[in-house]
């Protein structure tokens, strides 16, 4: 379930956010680093948060899956609302909008649209801002269940 989650959040933005340069799954990246990024940016980072299951029939499970993307970009040092740089200071939110919008109801095969639950604006960055949104869905795992269970394997037989 969720390397079909991390797929479909990737293919959507890099469909939808084509200045996205990299995209891979949440290890701490940000605090792991020592002069300078190893990756290009601006980035997104993906975690999955802890996932807590409630069991269903035939060993499939429901639960609802949080996200946090984690958005590094590179700072922009400014002096005030007046400084020239500003605007290319600012262009990180632009960013984060067009990712939300993105994301925003994005659903597949056994889970739901995503919807937007908190937001967290870097305050306390140097050369490197990361911003995180943190979206949810509601999610179905059948990967526990007998292959003849699963939907669509399942053949009635209406004459006995």
């Amino acid at each position: 379930m969720r390397k079909q989650i991390f797929q479909a959040i990737c293919a959507r933005l890099a469909a939808c956010v084509p200045d996205i340069q990299f995209i891979d799954l949440w290890n701490n990246n940000v605090a792991a680093l020592n002069g300078g990024a190893v990756w290009p940016m601006p980035a997104v980072f993906v975690e999955f948060e802890e996932i807590e299951w409630r069991q269903q029939n035939n060993g499939a499970r429901r639960g609802d899956v949080a996200v946090r993307l984690h958005i590094v970009t590179r700072a922009v040092a400014t002096h005030g609302h007046t400084d020239r740089k500003m605007p290319e200071a600012l262009v990180f939110f632009d960013l984060i909008e067009r990712i939300d919008t993105a994301m925003q109801g994005l659903r597949g095969d056994n889970f739901a649209g995503f919807q937007l639950t908190t937001s967290a604006t870097n305050h306390d960055h140097a050369e490197l801002m990361e911003s995180v949104e943190r979206f949810v869905t509601n999610a179905q795992d059948t990967t526990a269940m007998p292959p003849s269970m699963k939907s669509g394997s399942i053949k009635l037989s209406l004459n006995h």
